[in-house]
This record gives structure tokens, sequence and C-alpha cells, in this order.
């Protein structure tokens, strides 16, 4: 892949009835830039790394998806940074493991925003809380 112009960086820990909605939530996206997504699971002892594992081998395009399921657990930020250390893209979006991307142009518009506002160092957009 060439370089991504995005990275979505997602740590994750005990999300399996959540993850796969997120990482959907990310694979249909539609831009005319490259992503990656990263995936950094803090050693979850649900079955998080099982529904991962099944995406990746089921999806068509599961090569921009980076996967790295801890050894121990590190704790949530020490998670973090190392996700964040991985990424290659010129920006970095964020989407953890129990939240998910309802509109399929949200990075396309982010990044479209922000190469024509120069002066801009981040975005966020509207979200809604639901509880399950």
């Amino acid at each position: 892949m060439n370089n991504p112009t995005v990275s979505i960086c997602m740590i994750t820990y005990n999300h399996a009835k959540y993850i796969e909605k997120a990482i959907e939530g990310v694979l249909f996206q539609k831009t005319n830039f490259n992503i990656e997504l990263i995936i950094s699971n803090d050693n979850s002892t649900d079955d998080t790394d099982i529904v991962i594992k099944k995406i990746i081998k089921e999806k068509d395009n599961h090569k921009i998806i980076k996967y790295f399921n801890q050894e121990k657990n590190l704790g949530m930020m020490k998670n973090f940074i190392f996700a964040l250390n991985v990424c290659k893209g010129e920006y970095i979006a964020l989407c953890e493991g129990d939240d998910y991307w309802t509109d399929e142009n949200k990075l396309q518009k982010q990044i479209d925003f922000m190469k024509s506002n120069n002066e801009i160092s981040f975005t966020f957009h509207r979200a809604e809380i639901l509880f399950k």
C-alpha cells in the first residue's frame, strides 16, 4: 500500500460486543486517498481477538488493517501511545473499539476541510451517545 493519508487509530479492550461495528465503520469509508486502520487490542479477556481475526479473514479490504494483540495488558495510555507510534498517515483519526462511524464520507469531509484550511490542526464532529 502507498503511504496512507490517514491512519485510523483504534484501541480496544474487552469490546467483543462492539468491535465489529467499529471496524465496519472504518472499512465503509469512501475516500480518494489511502487509509490504514491500526488496531491495538490491550490483551482483552473476552472474545475481542477472535472477532477481529474473523473480520480480517473475511473482509475484502482487510489489507488496510494492521492488528496488534498485546501479549500483556499495557493499560489504556500505554496501549494508545503504542498504537499512535505505529500510525504512518499524514493525519490521524481516532475511533475506539466501542465507537463507530455512521457517515461513509466522514474522513473525506474532514480531510478536505483540513487541506483547505492549513491553520486548522484538528477537527471533530457531532456524536451520539448510545447505551446498550
